[in-house]
């Protein structure tokens, strides 16, 4: 029967609705910067003339210093090259916090990061003229790409860039690397590949290796040092970048709080002993952090944790500064290292800088050279910003020519510099006003393209309203005919038609931007053929209205859901989001419980009750939430206990070996995977473990699931129940796999908890006929509490919505999918499977609840049950179509609220994310209930 494929391509219709409009929602919120081409270019100063002109005639004999003053009074002239230079050593220790360097000897017992730099304390006691030591304040999102990005070219990231964080590509902007070797000069790079990723072909020599192995703590350290003591003893470059991950990975892996980061400081403060010690005197040494980390080592957020990294400098020869430019631990920006590094190196700032000069970081130098310093940078940023007013209008244009002139103001007043305390004045009013430009970049950095919002929350809007009202106002009995007719078809073949004259357009040049033009058509025609179907079928719709009395506990449902999506516009309930829905959880299924009326019911809320209890001590924190973040509660660490990997292998053995007689004769392969997971554990525990064993293990485990997902589809004539239940066992192994075992009990509490919700869904009252037991059992109100414990399944299983929650060790459990060529999408798969598995499993699982017990849909045709699938799948798409609606919602209304990067942005980011795993296995759950549901006439 055409309307069994139907039902489904309806569903992937909806699915593609939402997902395409939440794409364009993403789009217009979540856009970069304006990227420029423009490479700042300086003139040496031999060719300029006496009058302080390029290629002037009045050449005669001038000093240097006369010839400097004469180009400060031309503030509209070109930017001069300093002939001074020095050689600079940039290392680069990754995850550098800076409460890592300091050194206290009051501490009786240290923890196992502190105290561990001494060196530091030593060189600034010994030599305070040679050293500095600084807060080196990074800006958010905290992942390495956008921090070397920023350290390279001196401008701010974006948040949107931390998707990019694992798939670099070249940086097309100027930056320091592109500065030295344009102009003849050399560098060298060791250590992380990011550099040669972002920087390709740009280095005289380059040591780069892999650096996602965050697990491995020294391979990269260790080849860093066989090279650069070296390369140290050479002459033949300018600026040498050696990039360390040793602390980084050991924060990954155990968190700072751990030996093996002692360990890691340790061989740091080593190696930055020796590298001082073969350093000559002219060199520059610079030893900064990338970014912090968290009390669980992860990094990516906005927390100050997160964005307080180390700076300290040396040089043998000795530095500028003096006062209060010496204060260890002063605040300093990252993006003011880029133009730092340009004076020290000879040449003008990169082109998209928007930092000052840290003047005590840099040799000294004569009031004539430092003033032509503080002038070039003062002319890079009106360049630039001359440059982004006339390519981007994101800064009005007042208030850029208020900059631009204020900055114009500053260098006229460079030619009346006399004394060194004018110009030590004249570098803080230069540094505050840079400041201030910064500031005002940074507020208005992210352009939102308000037109592709509105059409993106109308269009799910519009999705929402119609499909909420086939759902509750055609009457089941008349789904089966609806989707027999050309409903389908004729809305399919609308859209294809749609597409087709789009790319007609974009192909003549009447269109500029295809993909939001496909979205919005096929969005808006997907709506009109959905409102014609509504027309037809008014008089059943209303009359279901009008006949339809529902119970307490339905009306509560939906308003739990509404609630739990309205109140998404609060930061302070989106921290708290996991137990406000195991709340709503427990007294929807309480509700639900109470209607049934018998003790049963009651002993399956208590159970139900205790696994909520259960899944707390699995629900982690936020840094917002004070205690509770202080304490570590739910903080995972790197290395499981003995305890831990028993729960979790006695949990996961104990699940596959009680459901294996419920699947028949797929449930060998169940029991098969799980053995290969709890083997694949013990294993790799310890240090005695073999990692290798334990990856070939895992494989194992994902070649018998790969196999067992074939074999779902194997017919027998017994209906969909079966397999249905196999795939939800299959995709609960799956996602133990990837969450580790010291999560593979939540993910067994996740599946208790599915279990109980469904028995109380299959005992809810009905008169024993078999349209009020469909009628009951797919009501909206069934949905909502499946979502709802969908939903909370996301936090039951460790993660919170923060980028600093995302576990990246699962992408990795079975071996570097990196190296091959389809390498990014496993990676990518696996992360997703580890964040949104439980979202995907209660999606493939919705059928049940239609399907399963004794009065279930299965004992009807199966006209009947695809209709009452389909009326339940839709429902429970709706439900988190209705979440991330209100998510871009809330998104819209606090654009420019504090924490929208902090709380409502990757929010929107996780719900998106939540509601595709969810629509992607409840259209896999709702296929597999088409294909094993034998062929029925319509006249049946």
């Amino acid at each position: 029967m055409k309307e069994k494929w139907n039902f489904i391509l309806y569903l992937v219709w909806f699915a593609y609705l939402i997902l395409s409009a939440v794409l364009m929602f993403g789009h217009g919120f979540l856009l970069s910067r304006k990227t420029l081409s423009d490479v700042t270019e300086c003139v040496p100063l031999d060719n300029f003339g006496c009058d302080g002109h390029e290629n002037s005639t009045v050449k005669g004999y001038c000093d240097e210093e006369e010839k400097i003053r004469r180009i400060v009074a031309v503030p509209g002239g070109p930017l001069a090259c300093v002939p001074k230079q020095s050689r600079v050593v940039f290392l680069l220790v990754d995850a550098l916090r800076y409460d890592f360097t300091e050194y206290d000897e009051s501490i009786v017992k240290p923890l196992p990061y502190q105290n561990r730099l001494p060196v530091m304390r030593e060189m600034l006691d010994r030599w305070p003229d040679r050293t500095r030591l600084y807060r080196f304040m990074a800006d958010p999102p905290t992942t390495t790409l956008q921090r070397v990005k920023a350290l390279a070219t001196g401008s701010l990231p974006t948040f949107i860039d931390a998707s990019s964080n694992f798939a670099a590509m070249e940086l097309q902007e100027d930056n320091i690397i592109d500065q030295v070797t344009r102009n003849g000069g050399r560098a060298v790079l060791l250590g992380d590949d990011t550099w040669s990723r972002l920087l390709p072909k740009r280095w005289l020599r380059s040591h780069a290796m892999y650096s996602f192995h965050t697990w491995d703590l020294d391979t990269v350290d260790n080849e860093v040092d066989a090279k650069i003591y070296d390369e140290l003893r050479r002459d033949d470059w300018n600026l040498l970048v050696a990039h360390y991950l040793g602390v980084d990975h050991a924060g990954h892996r155990y968190g700072p709080n751990h030996p093996e980061m002692t360990r890691k400081l340790d061989e740091t403060n080593i190696r930055l002993k020796k590298v001082i010690s073969m350093l000559p005197p002219d060199v520059l040494l610079f030893v900064v952090g990338d970014h912090g980390m968290t009390e669980n080592g992860d990094h990516g957020g906005e927390s100050k944790a997160e964005r307080t990294a180390a700076l300290f400098a040396y040089r043998g020869a000795g530095l500028a500064g003096t006062g209060v430019d010496l204060m260890i631990g002063k605040e300093v920006q990252q993006t003011d290292l880029a133009p730092t590094l340009s004076a020290a190196l000879g040449r003008p700032p990169p082109a998209p800088s928007l930092g000052h000069l840290l003047l005590p970081v840099l040799p000294q130098a004569s009031k004539s050279h430092t003033l032509l310093h503080i002038t070039n940078n003062l002319k890079q940023i009106t360049q630039y910003m001359i440059r982004y007013g006339e390519e981007s209008q994101q800064v009005s244009l007042d208030r850029l020519a208020h900059l631009i002139n204020t900055t114009r103001e500053q260098l006229h007043k460079a030619a009346s510099i006399e004394t060194d305390d004018d110009l030590n004045n004249y570098a803080a009013d230069v540094r505050a006003l840079v400041d201030n430009v910064r500031n005002v970049f940074r507020e208005v950095w992210v352009e939102f393209d308000s037109l592709s919002m509105l059409r993106a929350l109308l269009l799910l809007l519009l999705a929402i309203f119609f499909n909420w009202l086939i759902t509750e106002g055609i009457p089941m009995e008349r789904l089966p005919n609806v989707f027999a007719s050309t409903f389908v078809p004729t809305g399919l073949i609308s859209m294809a038609v749609c597409i087709g004259v789009c790319y007609t357009a974009f192909y003549f040049k009447f269109l500029e931007d295809l993909e939001h033009a496909i979205i919005l058509s096929t969005g808006l025609i997907s709506a009109s053929v959905t409102c014609v179907l509504i027309i037809m079928h008014w008089d059943g719709i209303a009359q279901r209205w009008y006949e339809g009395r529902s119970q307490f506990y339905e009306r509560f449902a939906r308003a739990a859901l509404a609630a739990s999506a309205a109140v998404l516009v609060s930061n302070s309930y989106i921290i708290e989001e996991g137990a406000t829905l195991a709340f709503l959880c427990m007294t929807v299924l309480g509700l639900m419980a109470w209607n049934i009326g018998n003790f049963t019911a009651l002993l399956y809320w208590i159970a139900c009750g205790v696994a909520f209890a259960a899944t707390r001590s699995y629900r982690g924190c936020r840094e917002e939430q004070g205690d509770c973040w202080t304490a570590g509660a739910g903080v995972p660490t790197g290395q499981s206990s003995r305890p831990a990997l028993v729960l979790g292998m006695g949990t996961v053995a104990a699940v596959v070996a009680i459901c294996r007689r419920h699947v028949g004769w797929r449930g060998y392969c169940t029991v098969v995977a799980g053995l290969l997971a709890c083997s694949h554990w013990a294993t790799g525990y310890g240090s005695l473990g073999s990692p290798s064993r334990a990856k070939l293990l895992a494989r194992a485990a994902w070649l018998v699931l790969a196999v067992m997902l074939a074999l779902l589809w194997k017919r027998e004539g017994r209906g969909a129940t079966l397999p249905l239940m196999a795939a939800g066992l299959m995709l609960f192994v799956a996602n133990t796999l990837v969450l580790g075992v010291s999560y593979a009990p939540a993910a067994v509490l996740s599946l208790v908890l599915a279990c109980l919700a469904l028995n109380i869904v299959a005992r809810l009252k009905s008169d024993g006929s078999t349209k009020f037991s469909l009628a009951t059992r797919c009501n909206s109100s069934v949905a909502c509490m499946w979502a709802l414990l969908a939903s909370y399944a996301f936090y039951g299983t460790g993660h919170h919505a923060t980028l600093g929650h995302v576990r990246w060790a699962p992408a990795f459990h079975a071996g570097d999918p990196n190296y091959l060529d389809i390498g990014p999408p496993i990676t990518a798969s696996l992360v997703s499977l580890e964040l949104f598995g439980t979202m995907l499993a209660f999606g493939a699982a919705v059928p049940l609840l239609a399907l399963w017990g004794q009065n279930g849909a299965a004992k009807v045709g199966p006209r009947t049950q695809l209709a009452a699938v389909f009326s339940l799948c839709l429902k429970f798409m709706l439900c988190f179509a209705i979440r991330v609606f209100a998510c871009a919602i809330s998104a819209t209304i606090h654009c420019r609220h504090l924490m929208i990067w902090g709380v409502f942005t990757p929010k929107l980011l996780f719900e998106a994310g939540a509601c595709a795993a969810a629509l992607v296995g409840t259209v896999f759950g709702a296929t597999l209930v088409a294909w094993h549901l034998p062929t029925q006439h319509r006249s049946s």
